[in-house]
């Protein structure tokens, strides 16, 4: 009788499961907290109608009011962290987001009259939109093949997940912690999910790949076990001179799109 030994599993293919699993699980913690804070509103607003003392007296039309800020955040934060991401990186706007929304989550908690409540939770909400808007594109980047949209189904989880734990929290806590403590909870990943993140959430290779930086996305593809992307830039002449460019001289976002429209309409249209 012949046993068989387990394959081996090569140090790469370690390390990029390491990767993949601290990546996922930084990012669900972060939607986790996303989902946390624009929910954990509706767990105190019967406190603010029922004590003017808290922030003033609000009529239920001013308290619908003030809920909506933070949507309106979003809005703002996920229209602009794509193009800004593109620039430098989903990396950077991760770590900021995860610091922006956190902070001021903490102002909030510190505000005495609807106006700066109100200020606070827009803000907040910038980070939480610009937090949604890239956290996918990361995921994607460094998910397994045939396993994307798993894996982005498992940190988009977060956002209701968290919704949840601030209905929870409210029933259990608001009592003995008041609103305050709410949304100080929502500030807890300065301190615990930031650091996470600033030491094992890597920059997506295929990024660095497409910014034209290839000796750093090696060190990356290196540390991390993440493969570098089987067609590089300076595979095509045309890539050769892109690479050749100075860093910023193509456009990302929106403003890139118009550019290559332009690009593309002037021999057929005249207009350049």
């Amino acid at each position: 009788m012949t046993s068989t030994s387990p394959p081996r599993v090569s140090p790469d293919s370690a390390r990029r499961s390491r990767t993949v699993a601290w990546v996922v699980s930084l990012a669900s913690m972060g939607l986790i907290f996303d989902g946390y804070d624009l929910v954990v509103y509706g767990t105190v607003v019967s406190t603010f109608l029922r004590n003017p003392g808290e922030v003033g007296a609000l009529t239920p039309a001013a308290a619908g009011a003030l809920g909506s800020y933070a949507l309106i955040g979003v809005l703002v934060g996920a229209l602009t962290a794509g193009a800004v991401g593109d620039i430098i990186g989903r990396r950077k706007v991760m770590l900021v987001s995860y610091a922006w929304f956190a902070v001021f989550m903490g102002f909030t908690a510190l505000a005495t009259s609807s106006a700066m409540f109100g200020l606070g939770r827009f803000l907040t909400g910038i980070g939480v939109g610009a937090l949604v808007g890239t956290t996918g594109a990361l995921v994607a980047e460094f998910a397994p093949a045939g396993k994307k949209n798993l894996c982005n189904a498992i940190t988009y989880s977060g956002v209701p997940f968290g919704s949840l734990l601030a209905a929870l929290l409210g029933i259990l806590l608001l009592g003995s912690i008041g609103w305050r403590g709410l949304f100080w909870i929502g500030a807890l990943p300065l301190v615990t999910l930031l650091p996470l993140a600033y030491l094992k959430m890597p920059e997506s290779v295929a990024w660095l790949v497409s910014r034209g930086r290839i000796e750093e996305a090696h060190r990356v593809s290196a540390r991390t076990g993440m493969p570098m992307p089987t067609e590089l830039p300076a595979t095509s002449a045309a890539a050769e001179l892109q690479l050749a460019q100075p860093a910023g001289t193509e456009r990302a976002g929106y403003r890139g799109l118009f550019d290559r429209y332009s690009s593309a309409a002037c021999p057929t249209t005249g207009v350049c």
